[in-house]
């Protein structure tokens, strides 16, 4: 890790140091949730490029990775 973020890390109490981790976590998820596809997206009136499409993409965010990933 970076020096100084090590040292900030260090610096803070547990209940902040747990609110940090909570906090990331929370940015985590959002980030995730607004980069992946939604069930509503997917629907019968596809066409099959537009469902391989999605396939991918349900797999990319099932593997964790980024929205360039």
């Amino acid at each position: 890790m970076n020096t100084k973020f090590d040292e900030l890390v260090r610096s803070l109490d547990h209940p902040t140091l747990d609110l940090l981790r909570q906090s990331v976590a929370q940015e985590v998820e959002t980030r995730r949730l607004e980069s992946s596809i939604q069930l509503e997206q997917i629907h019968a009136r596809m066409s099959d490029a537009e469902r391989q499409q999605a396939a991918q993409e349900i797999a990319r965010v099932l593997n964790g990775e980024g929205q360039n990933g």
